[in-house]
């Protein structure tokens, strides 16, 4: 029996994981929860205590150009299109994107993942650079290696969608899962529109999460792990009801597209040194 130390975040796709619905014989899962997950993500940068690990793909990136041994599962445990995830004050005037240049923006950290597939936005479907912008976060990078721009200021303990209110910052990114800030909107106009031209761009949905694994562990646990994730991943959305647009897909192939774009975000806003290879991600069983 292997023993596998492993953090994944508990949804609809490793409930059935977690609570041994799906199993594999041959495998003991010992699992360690963090709420929120973001939280194991400094750990497993630091020490790299667990087997497999649920990671933002920008961490995992970070990760990488650190020298830290590890790579990735073909699986996306989270995505979404993020266009509606920047929010302004409208009771202060009306404001379109170009307007942010010069301004102050609010973001939990700069390495946030959903803060770079906005500002990736931003710089492609709006021409506002990373670098015209001075963000204000309020969290350290989960690398403790990676060093902020110089256009990043920390302010702990700030309340940011607060800052939007009184506006002394022009808008604050905030993803889907805290719902929409009171009293503010989103930012980006025409959002369906919006997200229509960069899916025919890219087609591909923005990838927050995959799961990450320490190089050397035994790579058929691995693939065993990665069987019952894409189960659980079927349980939770049938094959038969995802759409066009299914964001938490598998597989070398479908998620490449996925990653190649975050890299070139990444790389526009100093997040990563270089750019990653298939080979460098993922272990060549998975291609």
């Amino acid at each position: 029996m292997k023993e596998i130390a492993i953090v994944l975040d508990s949804n609809a796709q490793t409930k059935p994981i977690k609570d041994g619905t799906l199993t594999a014989p041959d495998l003991k899962l010992n699992f360690t929860e963090y709420k929120p997950i973001s939280k194991a993500f400094d750990v497993q940068l630091s020490t790299m205590p667990y087997d497999v690990c649920e990671m933002a793909l920008v961490t995992f990136l970070q990760g990488l150009d650190a020298g830290r041994k590890m790579k990735l599962m073909p699986v996306v445990m989270g995505g979404e299109f993020h266009h509606g995830s920047i929010w302004y004050n409208p009771s202060l005037g009306r404001m379109v994107p170009q307007d942010l240049k010069g301004r102050k923006v609010g973001v939990r950290a700069y390495t946030q993942t959903t803060g770079a597939w906005v500002r990736g936005v931003l710089y492609e479907q709006f021409g506002v650079s990373s670098k015209d912008v001075t963000w204000v976060t309020t969290e350290a990078p989960h690398v403790a290696d990676y060093r902020n721009p110089a256009n990043v200021v920390i302010q702990e303990g700030a309340n940011l969608a607060d800052m939007v209110r009184s506006g002394e910052l022009a808008a604050v990114i905030q993803g889907s899962k805290q719902g929409a800030p009171e009293g503010l909107d989103h930012l980006i106009p025409d959002l369906d529109k919006t997200i229509d031209a960069w899916w025919h761009r890219h087609h591909c949905t923005m990838i927050n999460h995959m799961v990450s694994y320490k190089e050397g562990t035994d790579m058929d646990a691995i693939h065993e792990i990665y069987d019952l994730l894409v189960k659980g991943l079927e349980m939770a959305y049938p094959l038969d009801q995802r759409g066009e647009r299914f964001a938490l897909v598998n597989g070398v192939d479908k998620v490449w597209e996925g990653i190649e774009t975050c890299q070139t975000y990444a790389l526009e806003q100093q997040l990563i040194s270089r750019r990653f290879s298939k080979e460098e991600i993922f272990d060549e069983s998975f291609f």
